[in-house]
């Protein structure tokens, strides 16, 4: 019988030495992929919790639809020459190209910025990275809850279908971003749209509340992530409005939601999340 036995005296010393360190490197990229991917998953979850929801979203209260069109003609009202007229009416009509646009990437990119900043944070803060993470899905799961107690209609709706009874079977629609399509040939907005499963989610906007997390989050470490998060932020605030598809009430709820949930979750991870070696906290 041939013994399987190897002589490592006759194995060259170098190969002996290098192996430990292929297996140490092998082990350390597993380790840093399993780390981002556990990092990122709150945002898939929030997804597929979205996905859970759709069935039951015709459980929700009673709609709210002339509430907050009411509240916000009588808190932003602007005088006119046709008479006071809300705050919100006025800058959903200053319709111009550049502003479809620049509202347009804002409104439909909300996503990629969210991705984007945490793939980036991973490698320059990686607890950082977790709060936006754990961040977005707390506002969203805090905010779909408050659509279950307090469905109210956007202003689009109201534009379309009045202040009247709900109209439960009204479709999702773009609103402004039909705007962009025509832009782009393209039903990019009326094919993302389609897809809600939810008209009467105005209070809070979850939009704003996404940039204003990130930015909350971001921003304190400086530099062109500041200008970049802030401004983007800054750009949803107003998009939500121009894009008629949220009130300034919806907005402020928006931030309303953002800020304590960055707070809340960076004490979380403070707490009980280990800092990452090697990587700045």
């Amino acid at each position: 019988m041939v013994s399987s036995h190897v002589d490592e005296s006759v194995v060259p010393q170098a190969s002996l030495a290098e192996r430990p360190d292929a297996l140490l490197a092998r082990d350390s990229r597993l380790s840093v992929s399993l780390t981002f991917l556990g990092y990122l998953s709150p945002i898939p979850a929030a997804g597929l919790i979205y996905e859970v929801l759709r069935g039951l979203f015709p459980y929700r209260a009673a709609v709210h639809v002339g509430d907050l069109h009411a509240l916000e003609a009588r808190l932003f009202s602007v005088s006119t020459a046709d008479g006071p007229r809300a705050l919100s009416d006025l800058i959903s009509h200053m319709a111009s190209p550049w502003l479809d646009v620049l509202c347009g990437a804002t409104y439909l990119l909300f996503l990629v910025e969210v991705v984007g900043t945490a793939i980036y944070l991973f490698f320059r803060d990686r607890p950082r990275m977790l709060q936006v993470s754990l961040g977005f899905l707390m506002v969203n799961v805090v905010g779909w809850g408050i659509w279950f107690l307090y469905p109210a209609a956007p202003p689009w709706y109201v534009d379309q279908y009045g202040t009247g009874p709900a109209v439960l079977q009204a479709a999702s629609s773009p609103a402004g971003l039909l705007r962009i399509d025509a832009l782009l040939h393209a039903p990019i907005a009326a094919t993302f749209y389609a897809k809600s499963a939810n008209v009467f989610g105005a209070m809070p906007s979850l939009h704003v509340a996404y940039a204003s997390l990130v930015a909350c989050v971001a921003a304190p470490l400086g530099g062109w992530l500041r200008i970049a998060t802030v401004g983007f932020a800054l750009s949803m605030l107003f998009s939500a409005v121009y894009l008629r598809h949220h009130y300034i009430l919806d907005v402020i709820a928006g931030v309303a939601l953002a800020v304590p949930a960055s707070l809340l979750v960076a004490a979380l991870v403070r707490r009980y999340a280990p800092r990452a070696p090697g990587v700045r906290a």
